[in-house]
């Protein structure tokens, strides 16, 4: 799974996943701890369901999430569930539904925090706590980063193939579109598209192809 920085523009990392000392103890980190330099508006990582949008009270709640603060929890198609914790403020309720890039809060400085952040920690579906930062594309080391941008070289590079050994999602897609009359090979060997090939029928393909590279 590849998540987004859940910030648009430069983002600090200011305390990594693991092992730390907070207030002169050791302490294992379960996230990681971004600040937005550009923009404090924190932003969907991926698309979503939102589980809990909340505050914590430290006085009524007696489990160690009352730390959070006002914090969200992002719930994934695979079962992954992703913290963002101490916000200054909710965008989003419980149940709605939310595409990456979209608002969902504002950094802030709620419950266990020193300092204006976003506590961002990711659990498996067996509740574990994972390294965030693999997922986010980023070194797992303090240090300012933001969102690749996608442009129109890196998905070149992306879908680039050798011609004399296509890769595997390359084979699979072909094969289905000529299996489908969509493709065909010509009397050279050339794939081409067929003339009676619909856009429903080239909407379908280009959605399968989608899949096969996510």
């Amino acid at each position: 799974m590849n998540l987004y920085l859940p910030f648009n523009g430069r983002v600090k990392v200011t305390s990594p996943f693991g092992w730390r000392e907070l207030n002169g103890q050791q302490d294992f980190h379960r996230g990681i701890d971004l600040v937005g330099i550009d923009d404090i508006t924190v932003i969907a990582p991926c698309d979503g369901v939102i589980g809990t949008s909340t505050i914590l009270d430290p006085k009524t709640d007696k489990t160690l999430t009352w730390q959070f603060g006002n914090y969200i929890r992002l719930d994934t198609d695979d079962n992954m569930h992703i913290f963002m914790c101490h916000l200054d403020s909710r965008a989003v309720k419980r149940g709605d539904f939310v595409k990456r890039g979209d608002t969902i809060g504002i950094m802030g400085n709620t419950g266990y925090s020193f300092g204006s952040h976003c506590h961002f920690e990711v659990r498996n579906a067996s509740g574990e706590s994972m390294n965030p930062a693999p997922l986010l594309g980023i070194p797992n080391v303090e240090g300012t980063y933001e969102n690749k941008t996608e442009t129109e070289d890196n998905m070149k590079d992306e879908l680039k193939v050798n011609d004399s050994i296509p890769d595997e999602w390359a084979r699979e897609a072909v094969e289905w579109a000529t299996k489908n009359g969509i493709m065909y090979g010509d009397e050279n060997g050339d794939l081409k598209l067929r003339a009676s090939c619909t856009r429903e029928q080239m909407i379908v393909f280009l959605y399968r192809l989608y899949n096969m590279l996510k």
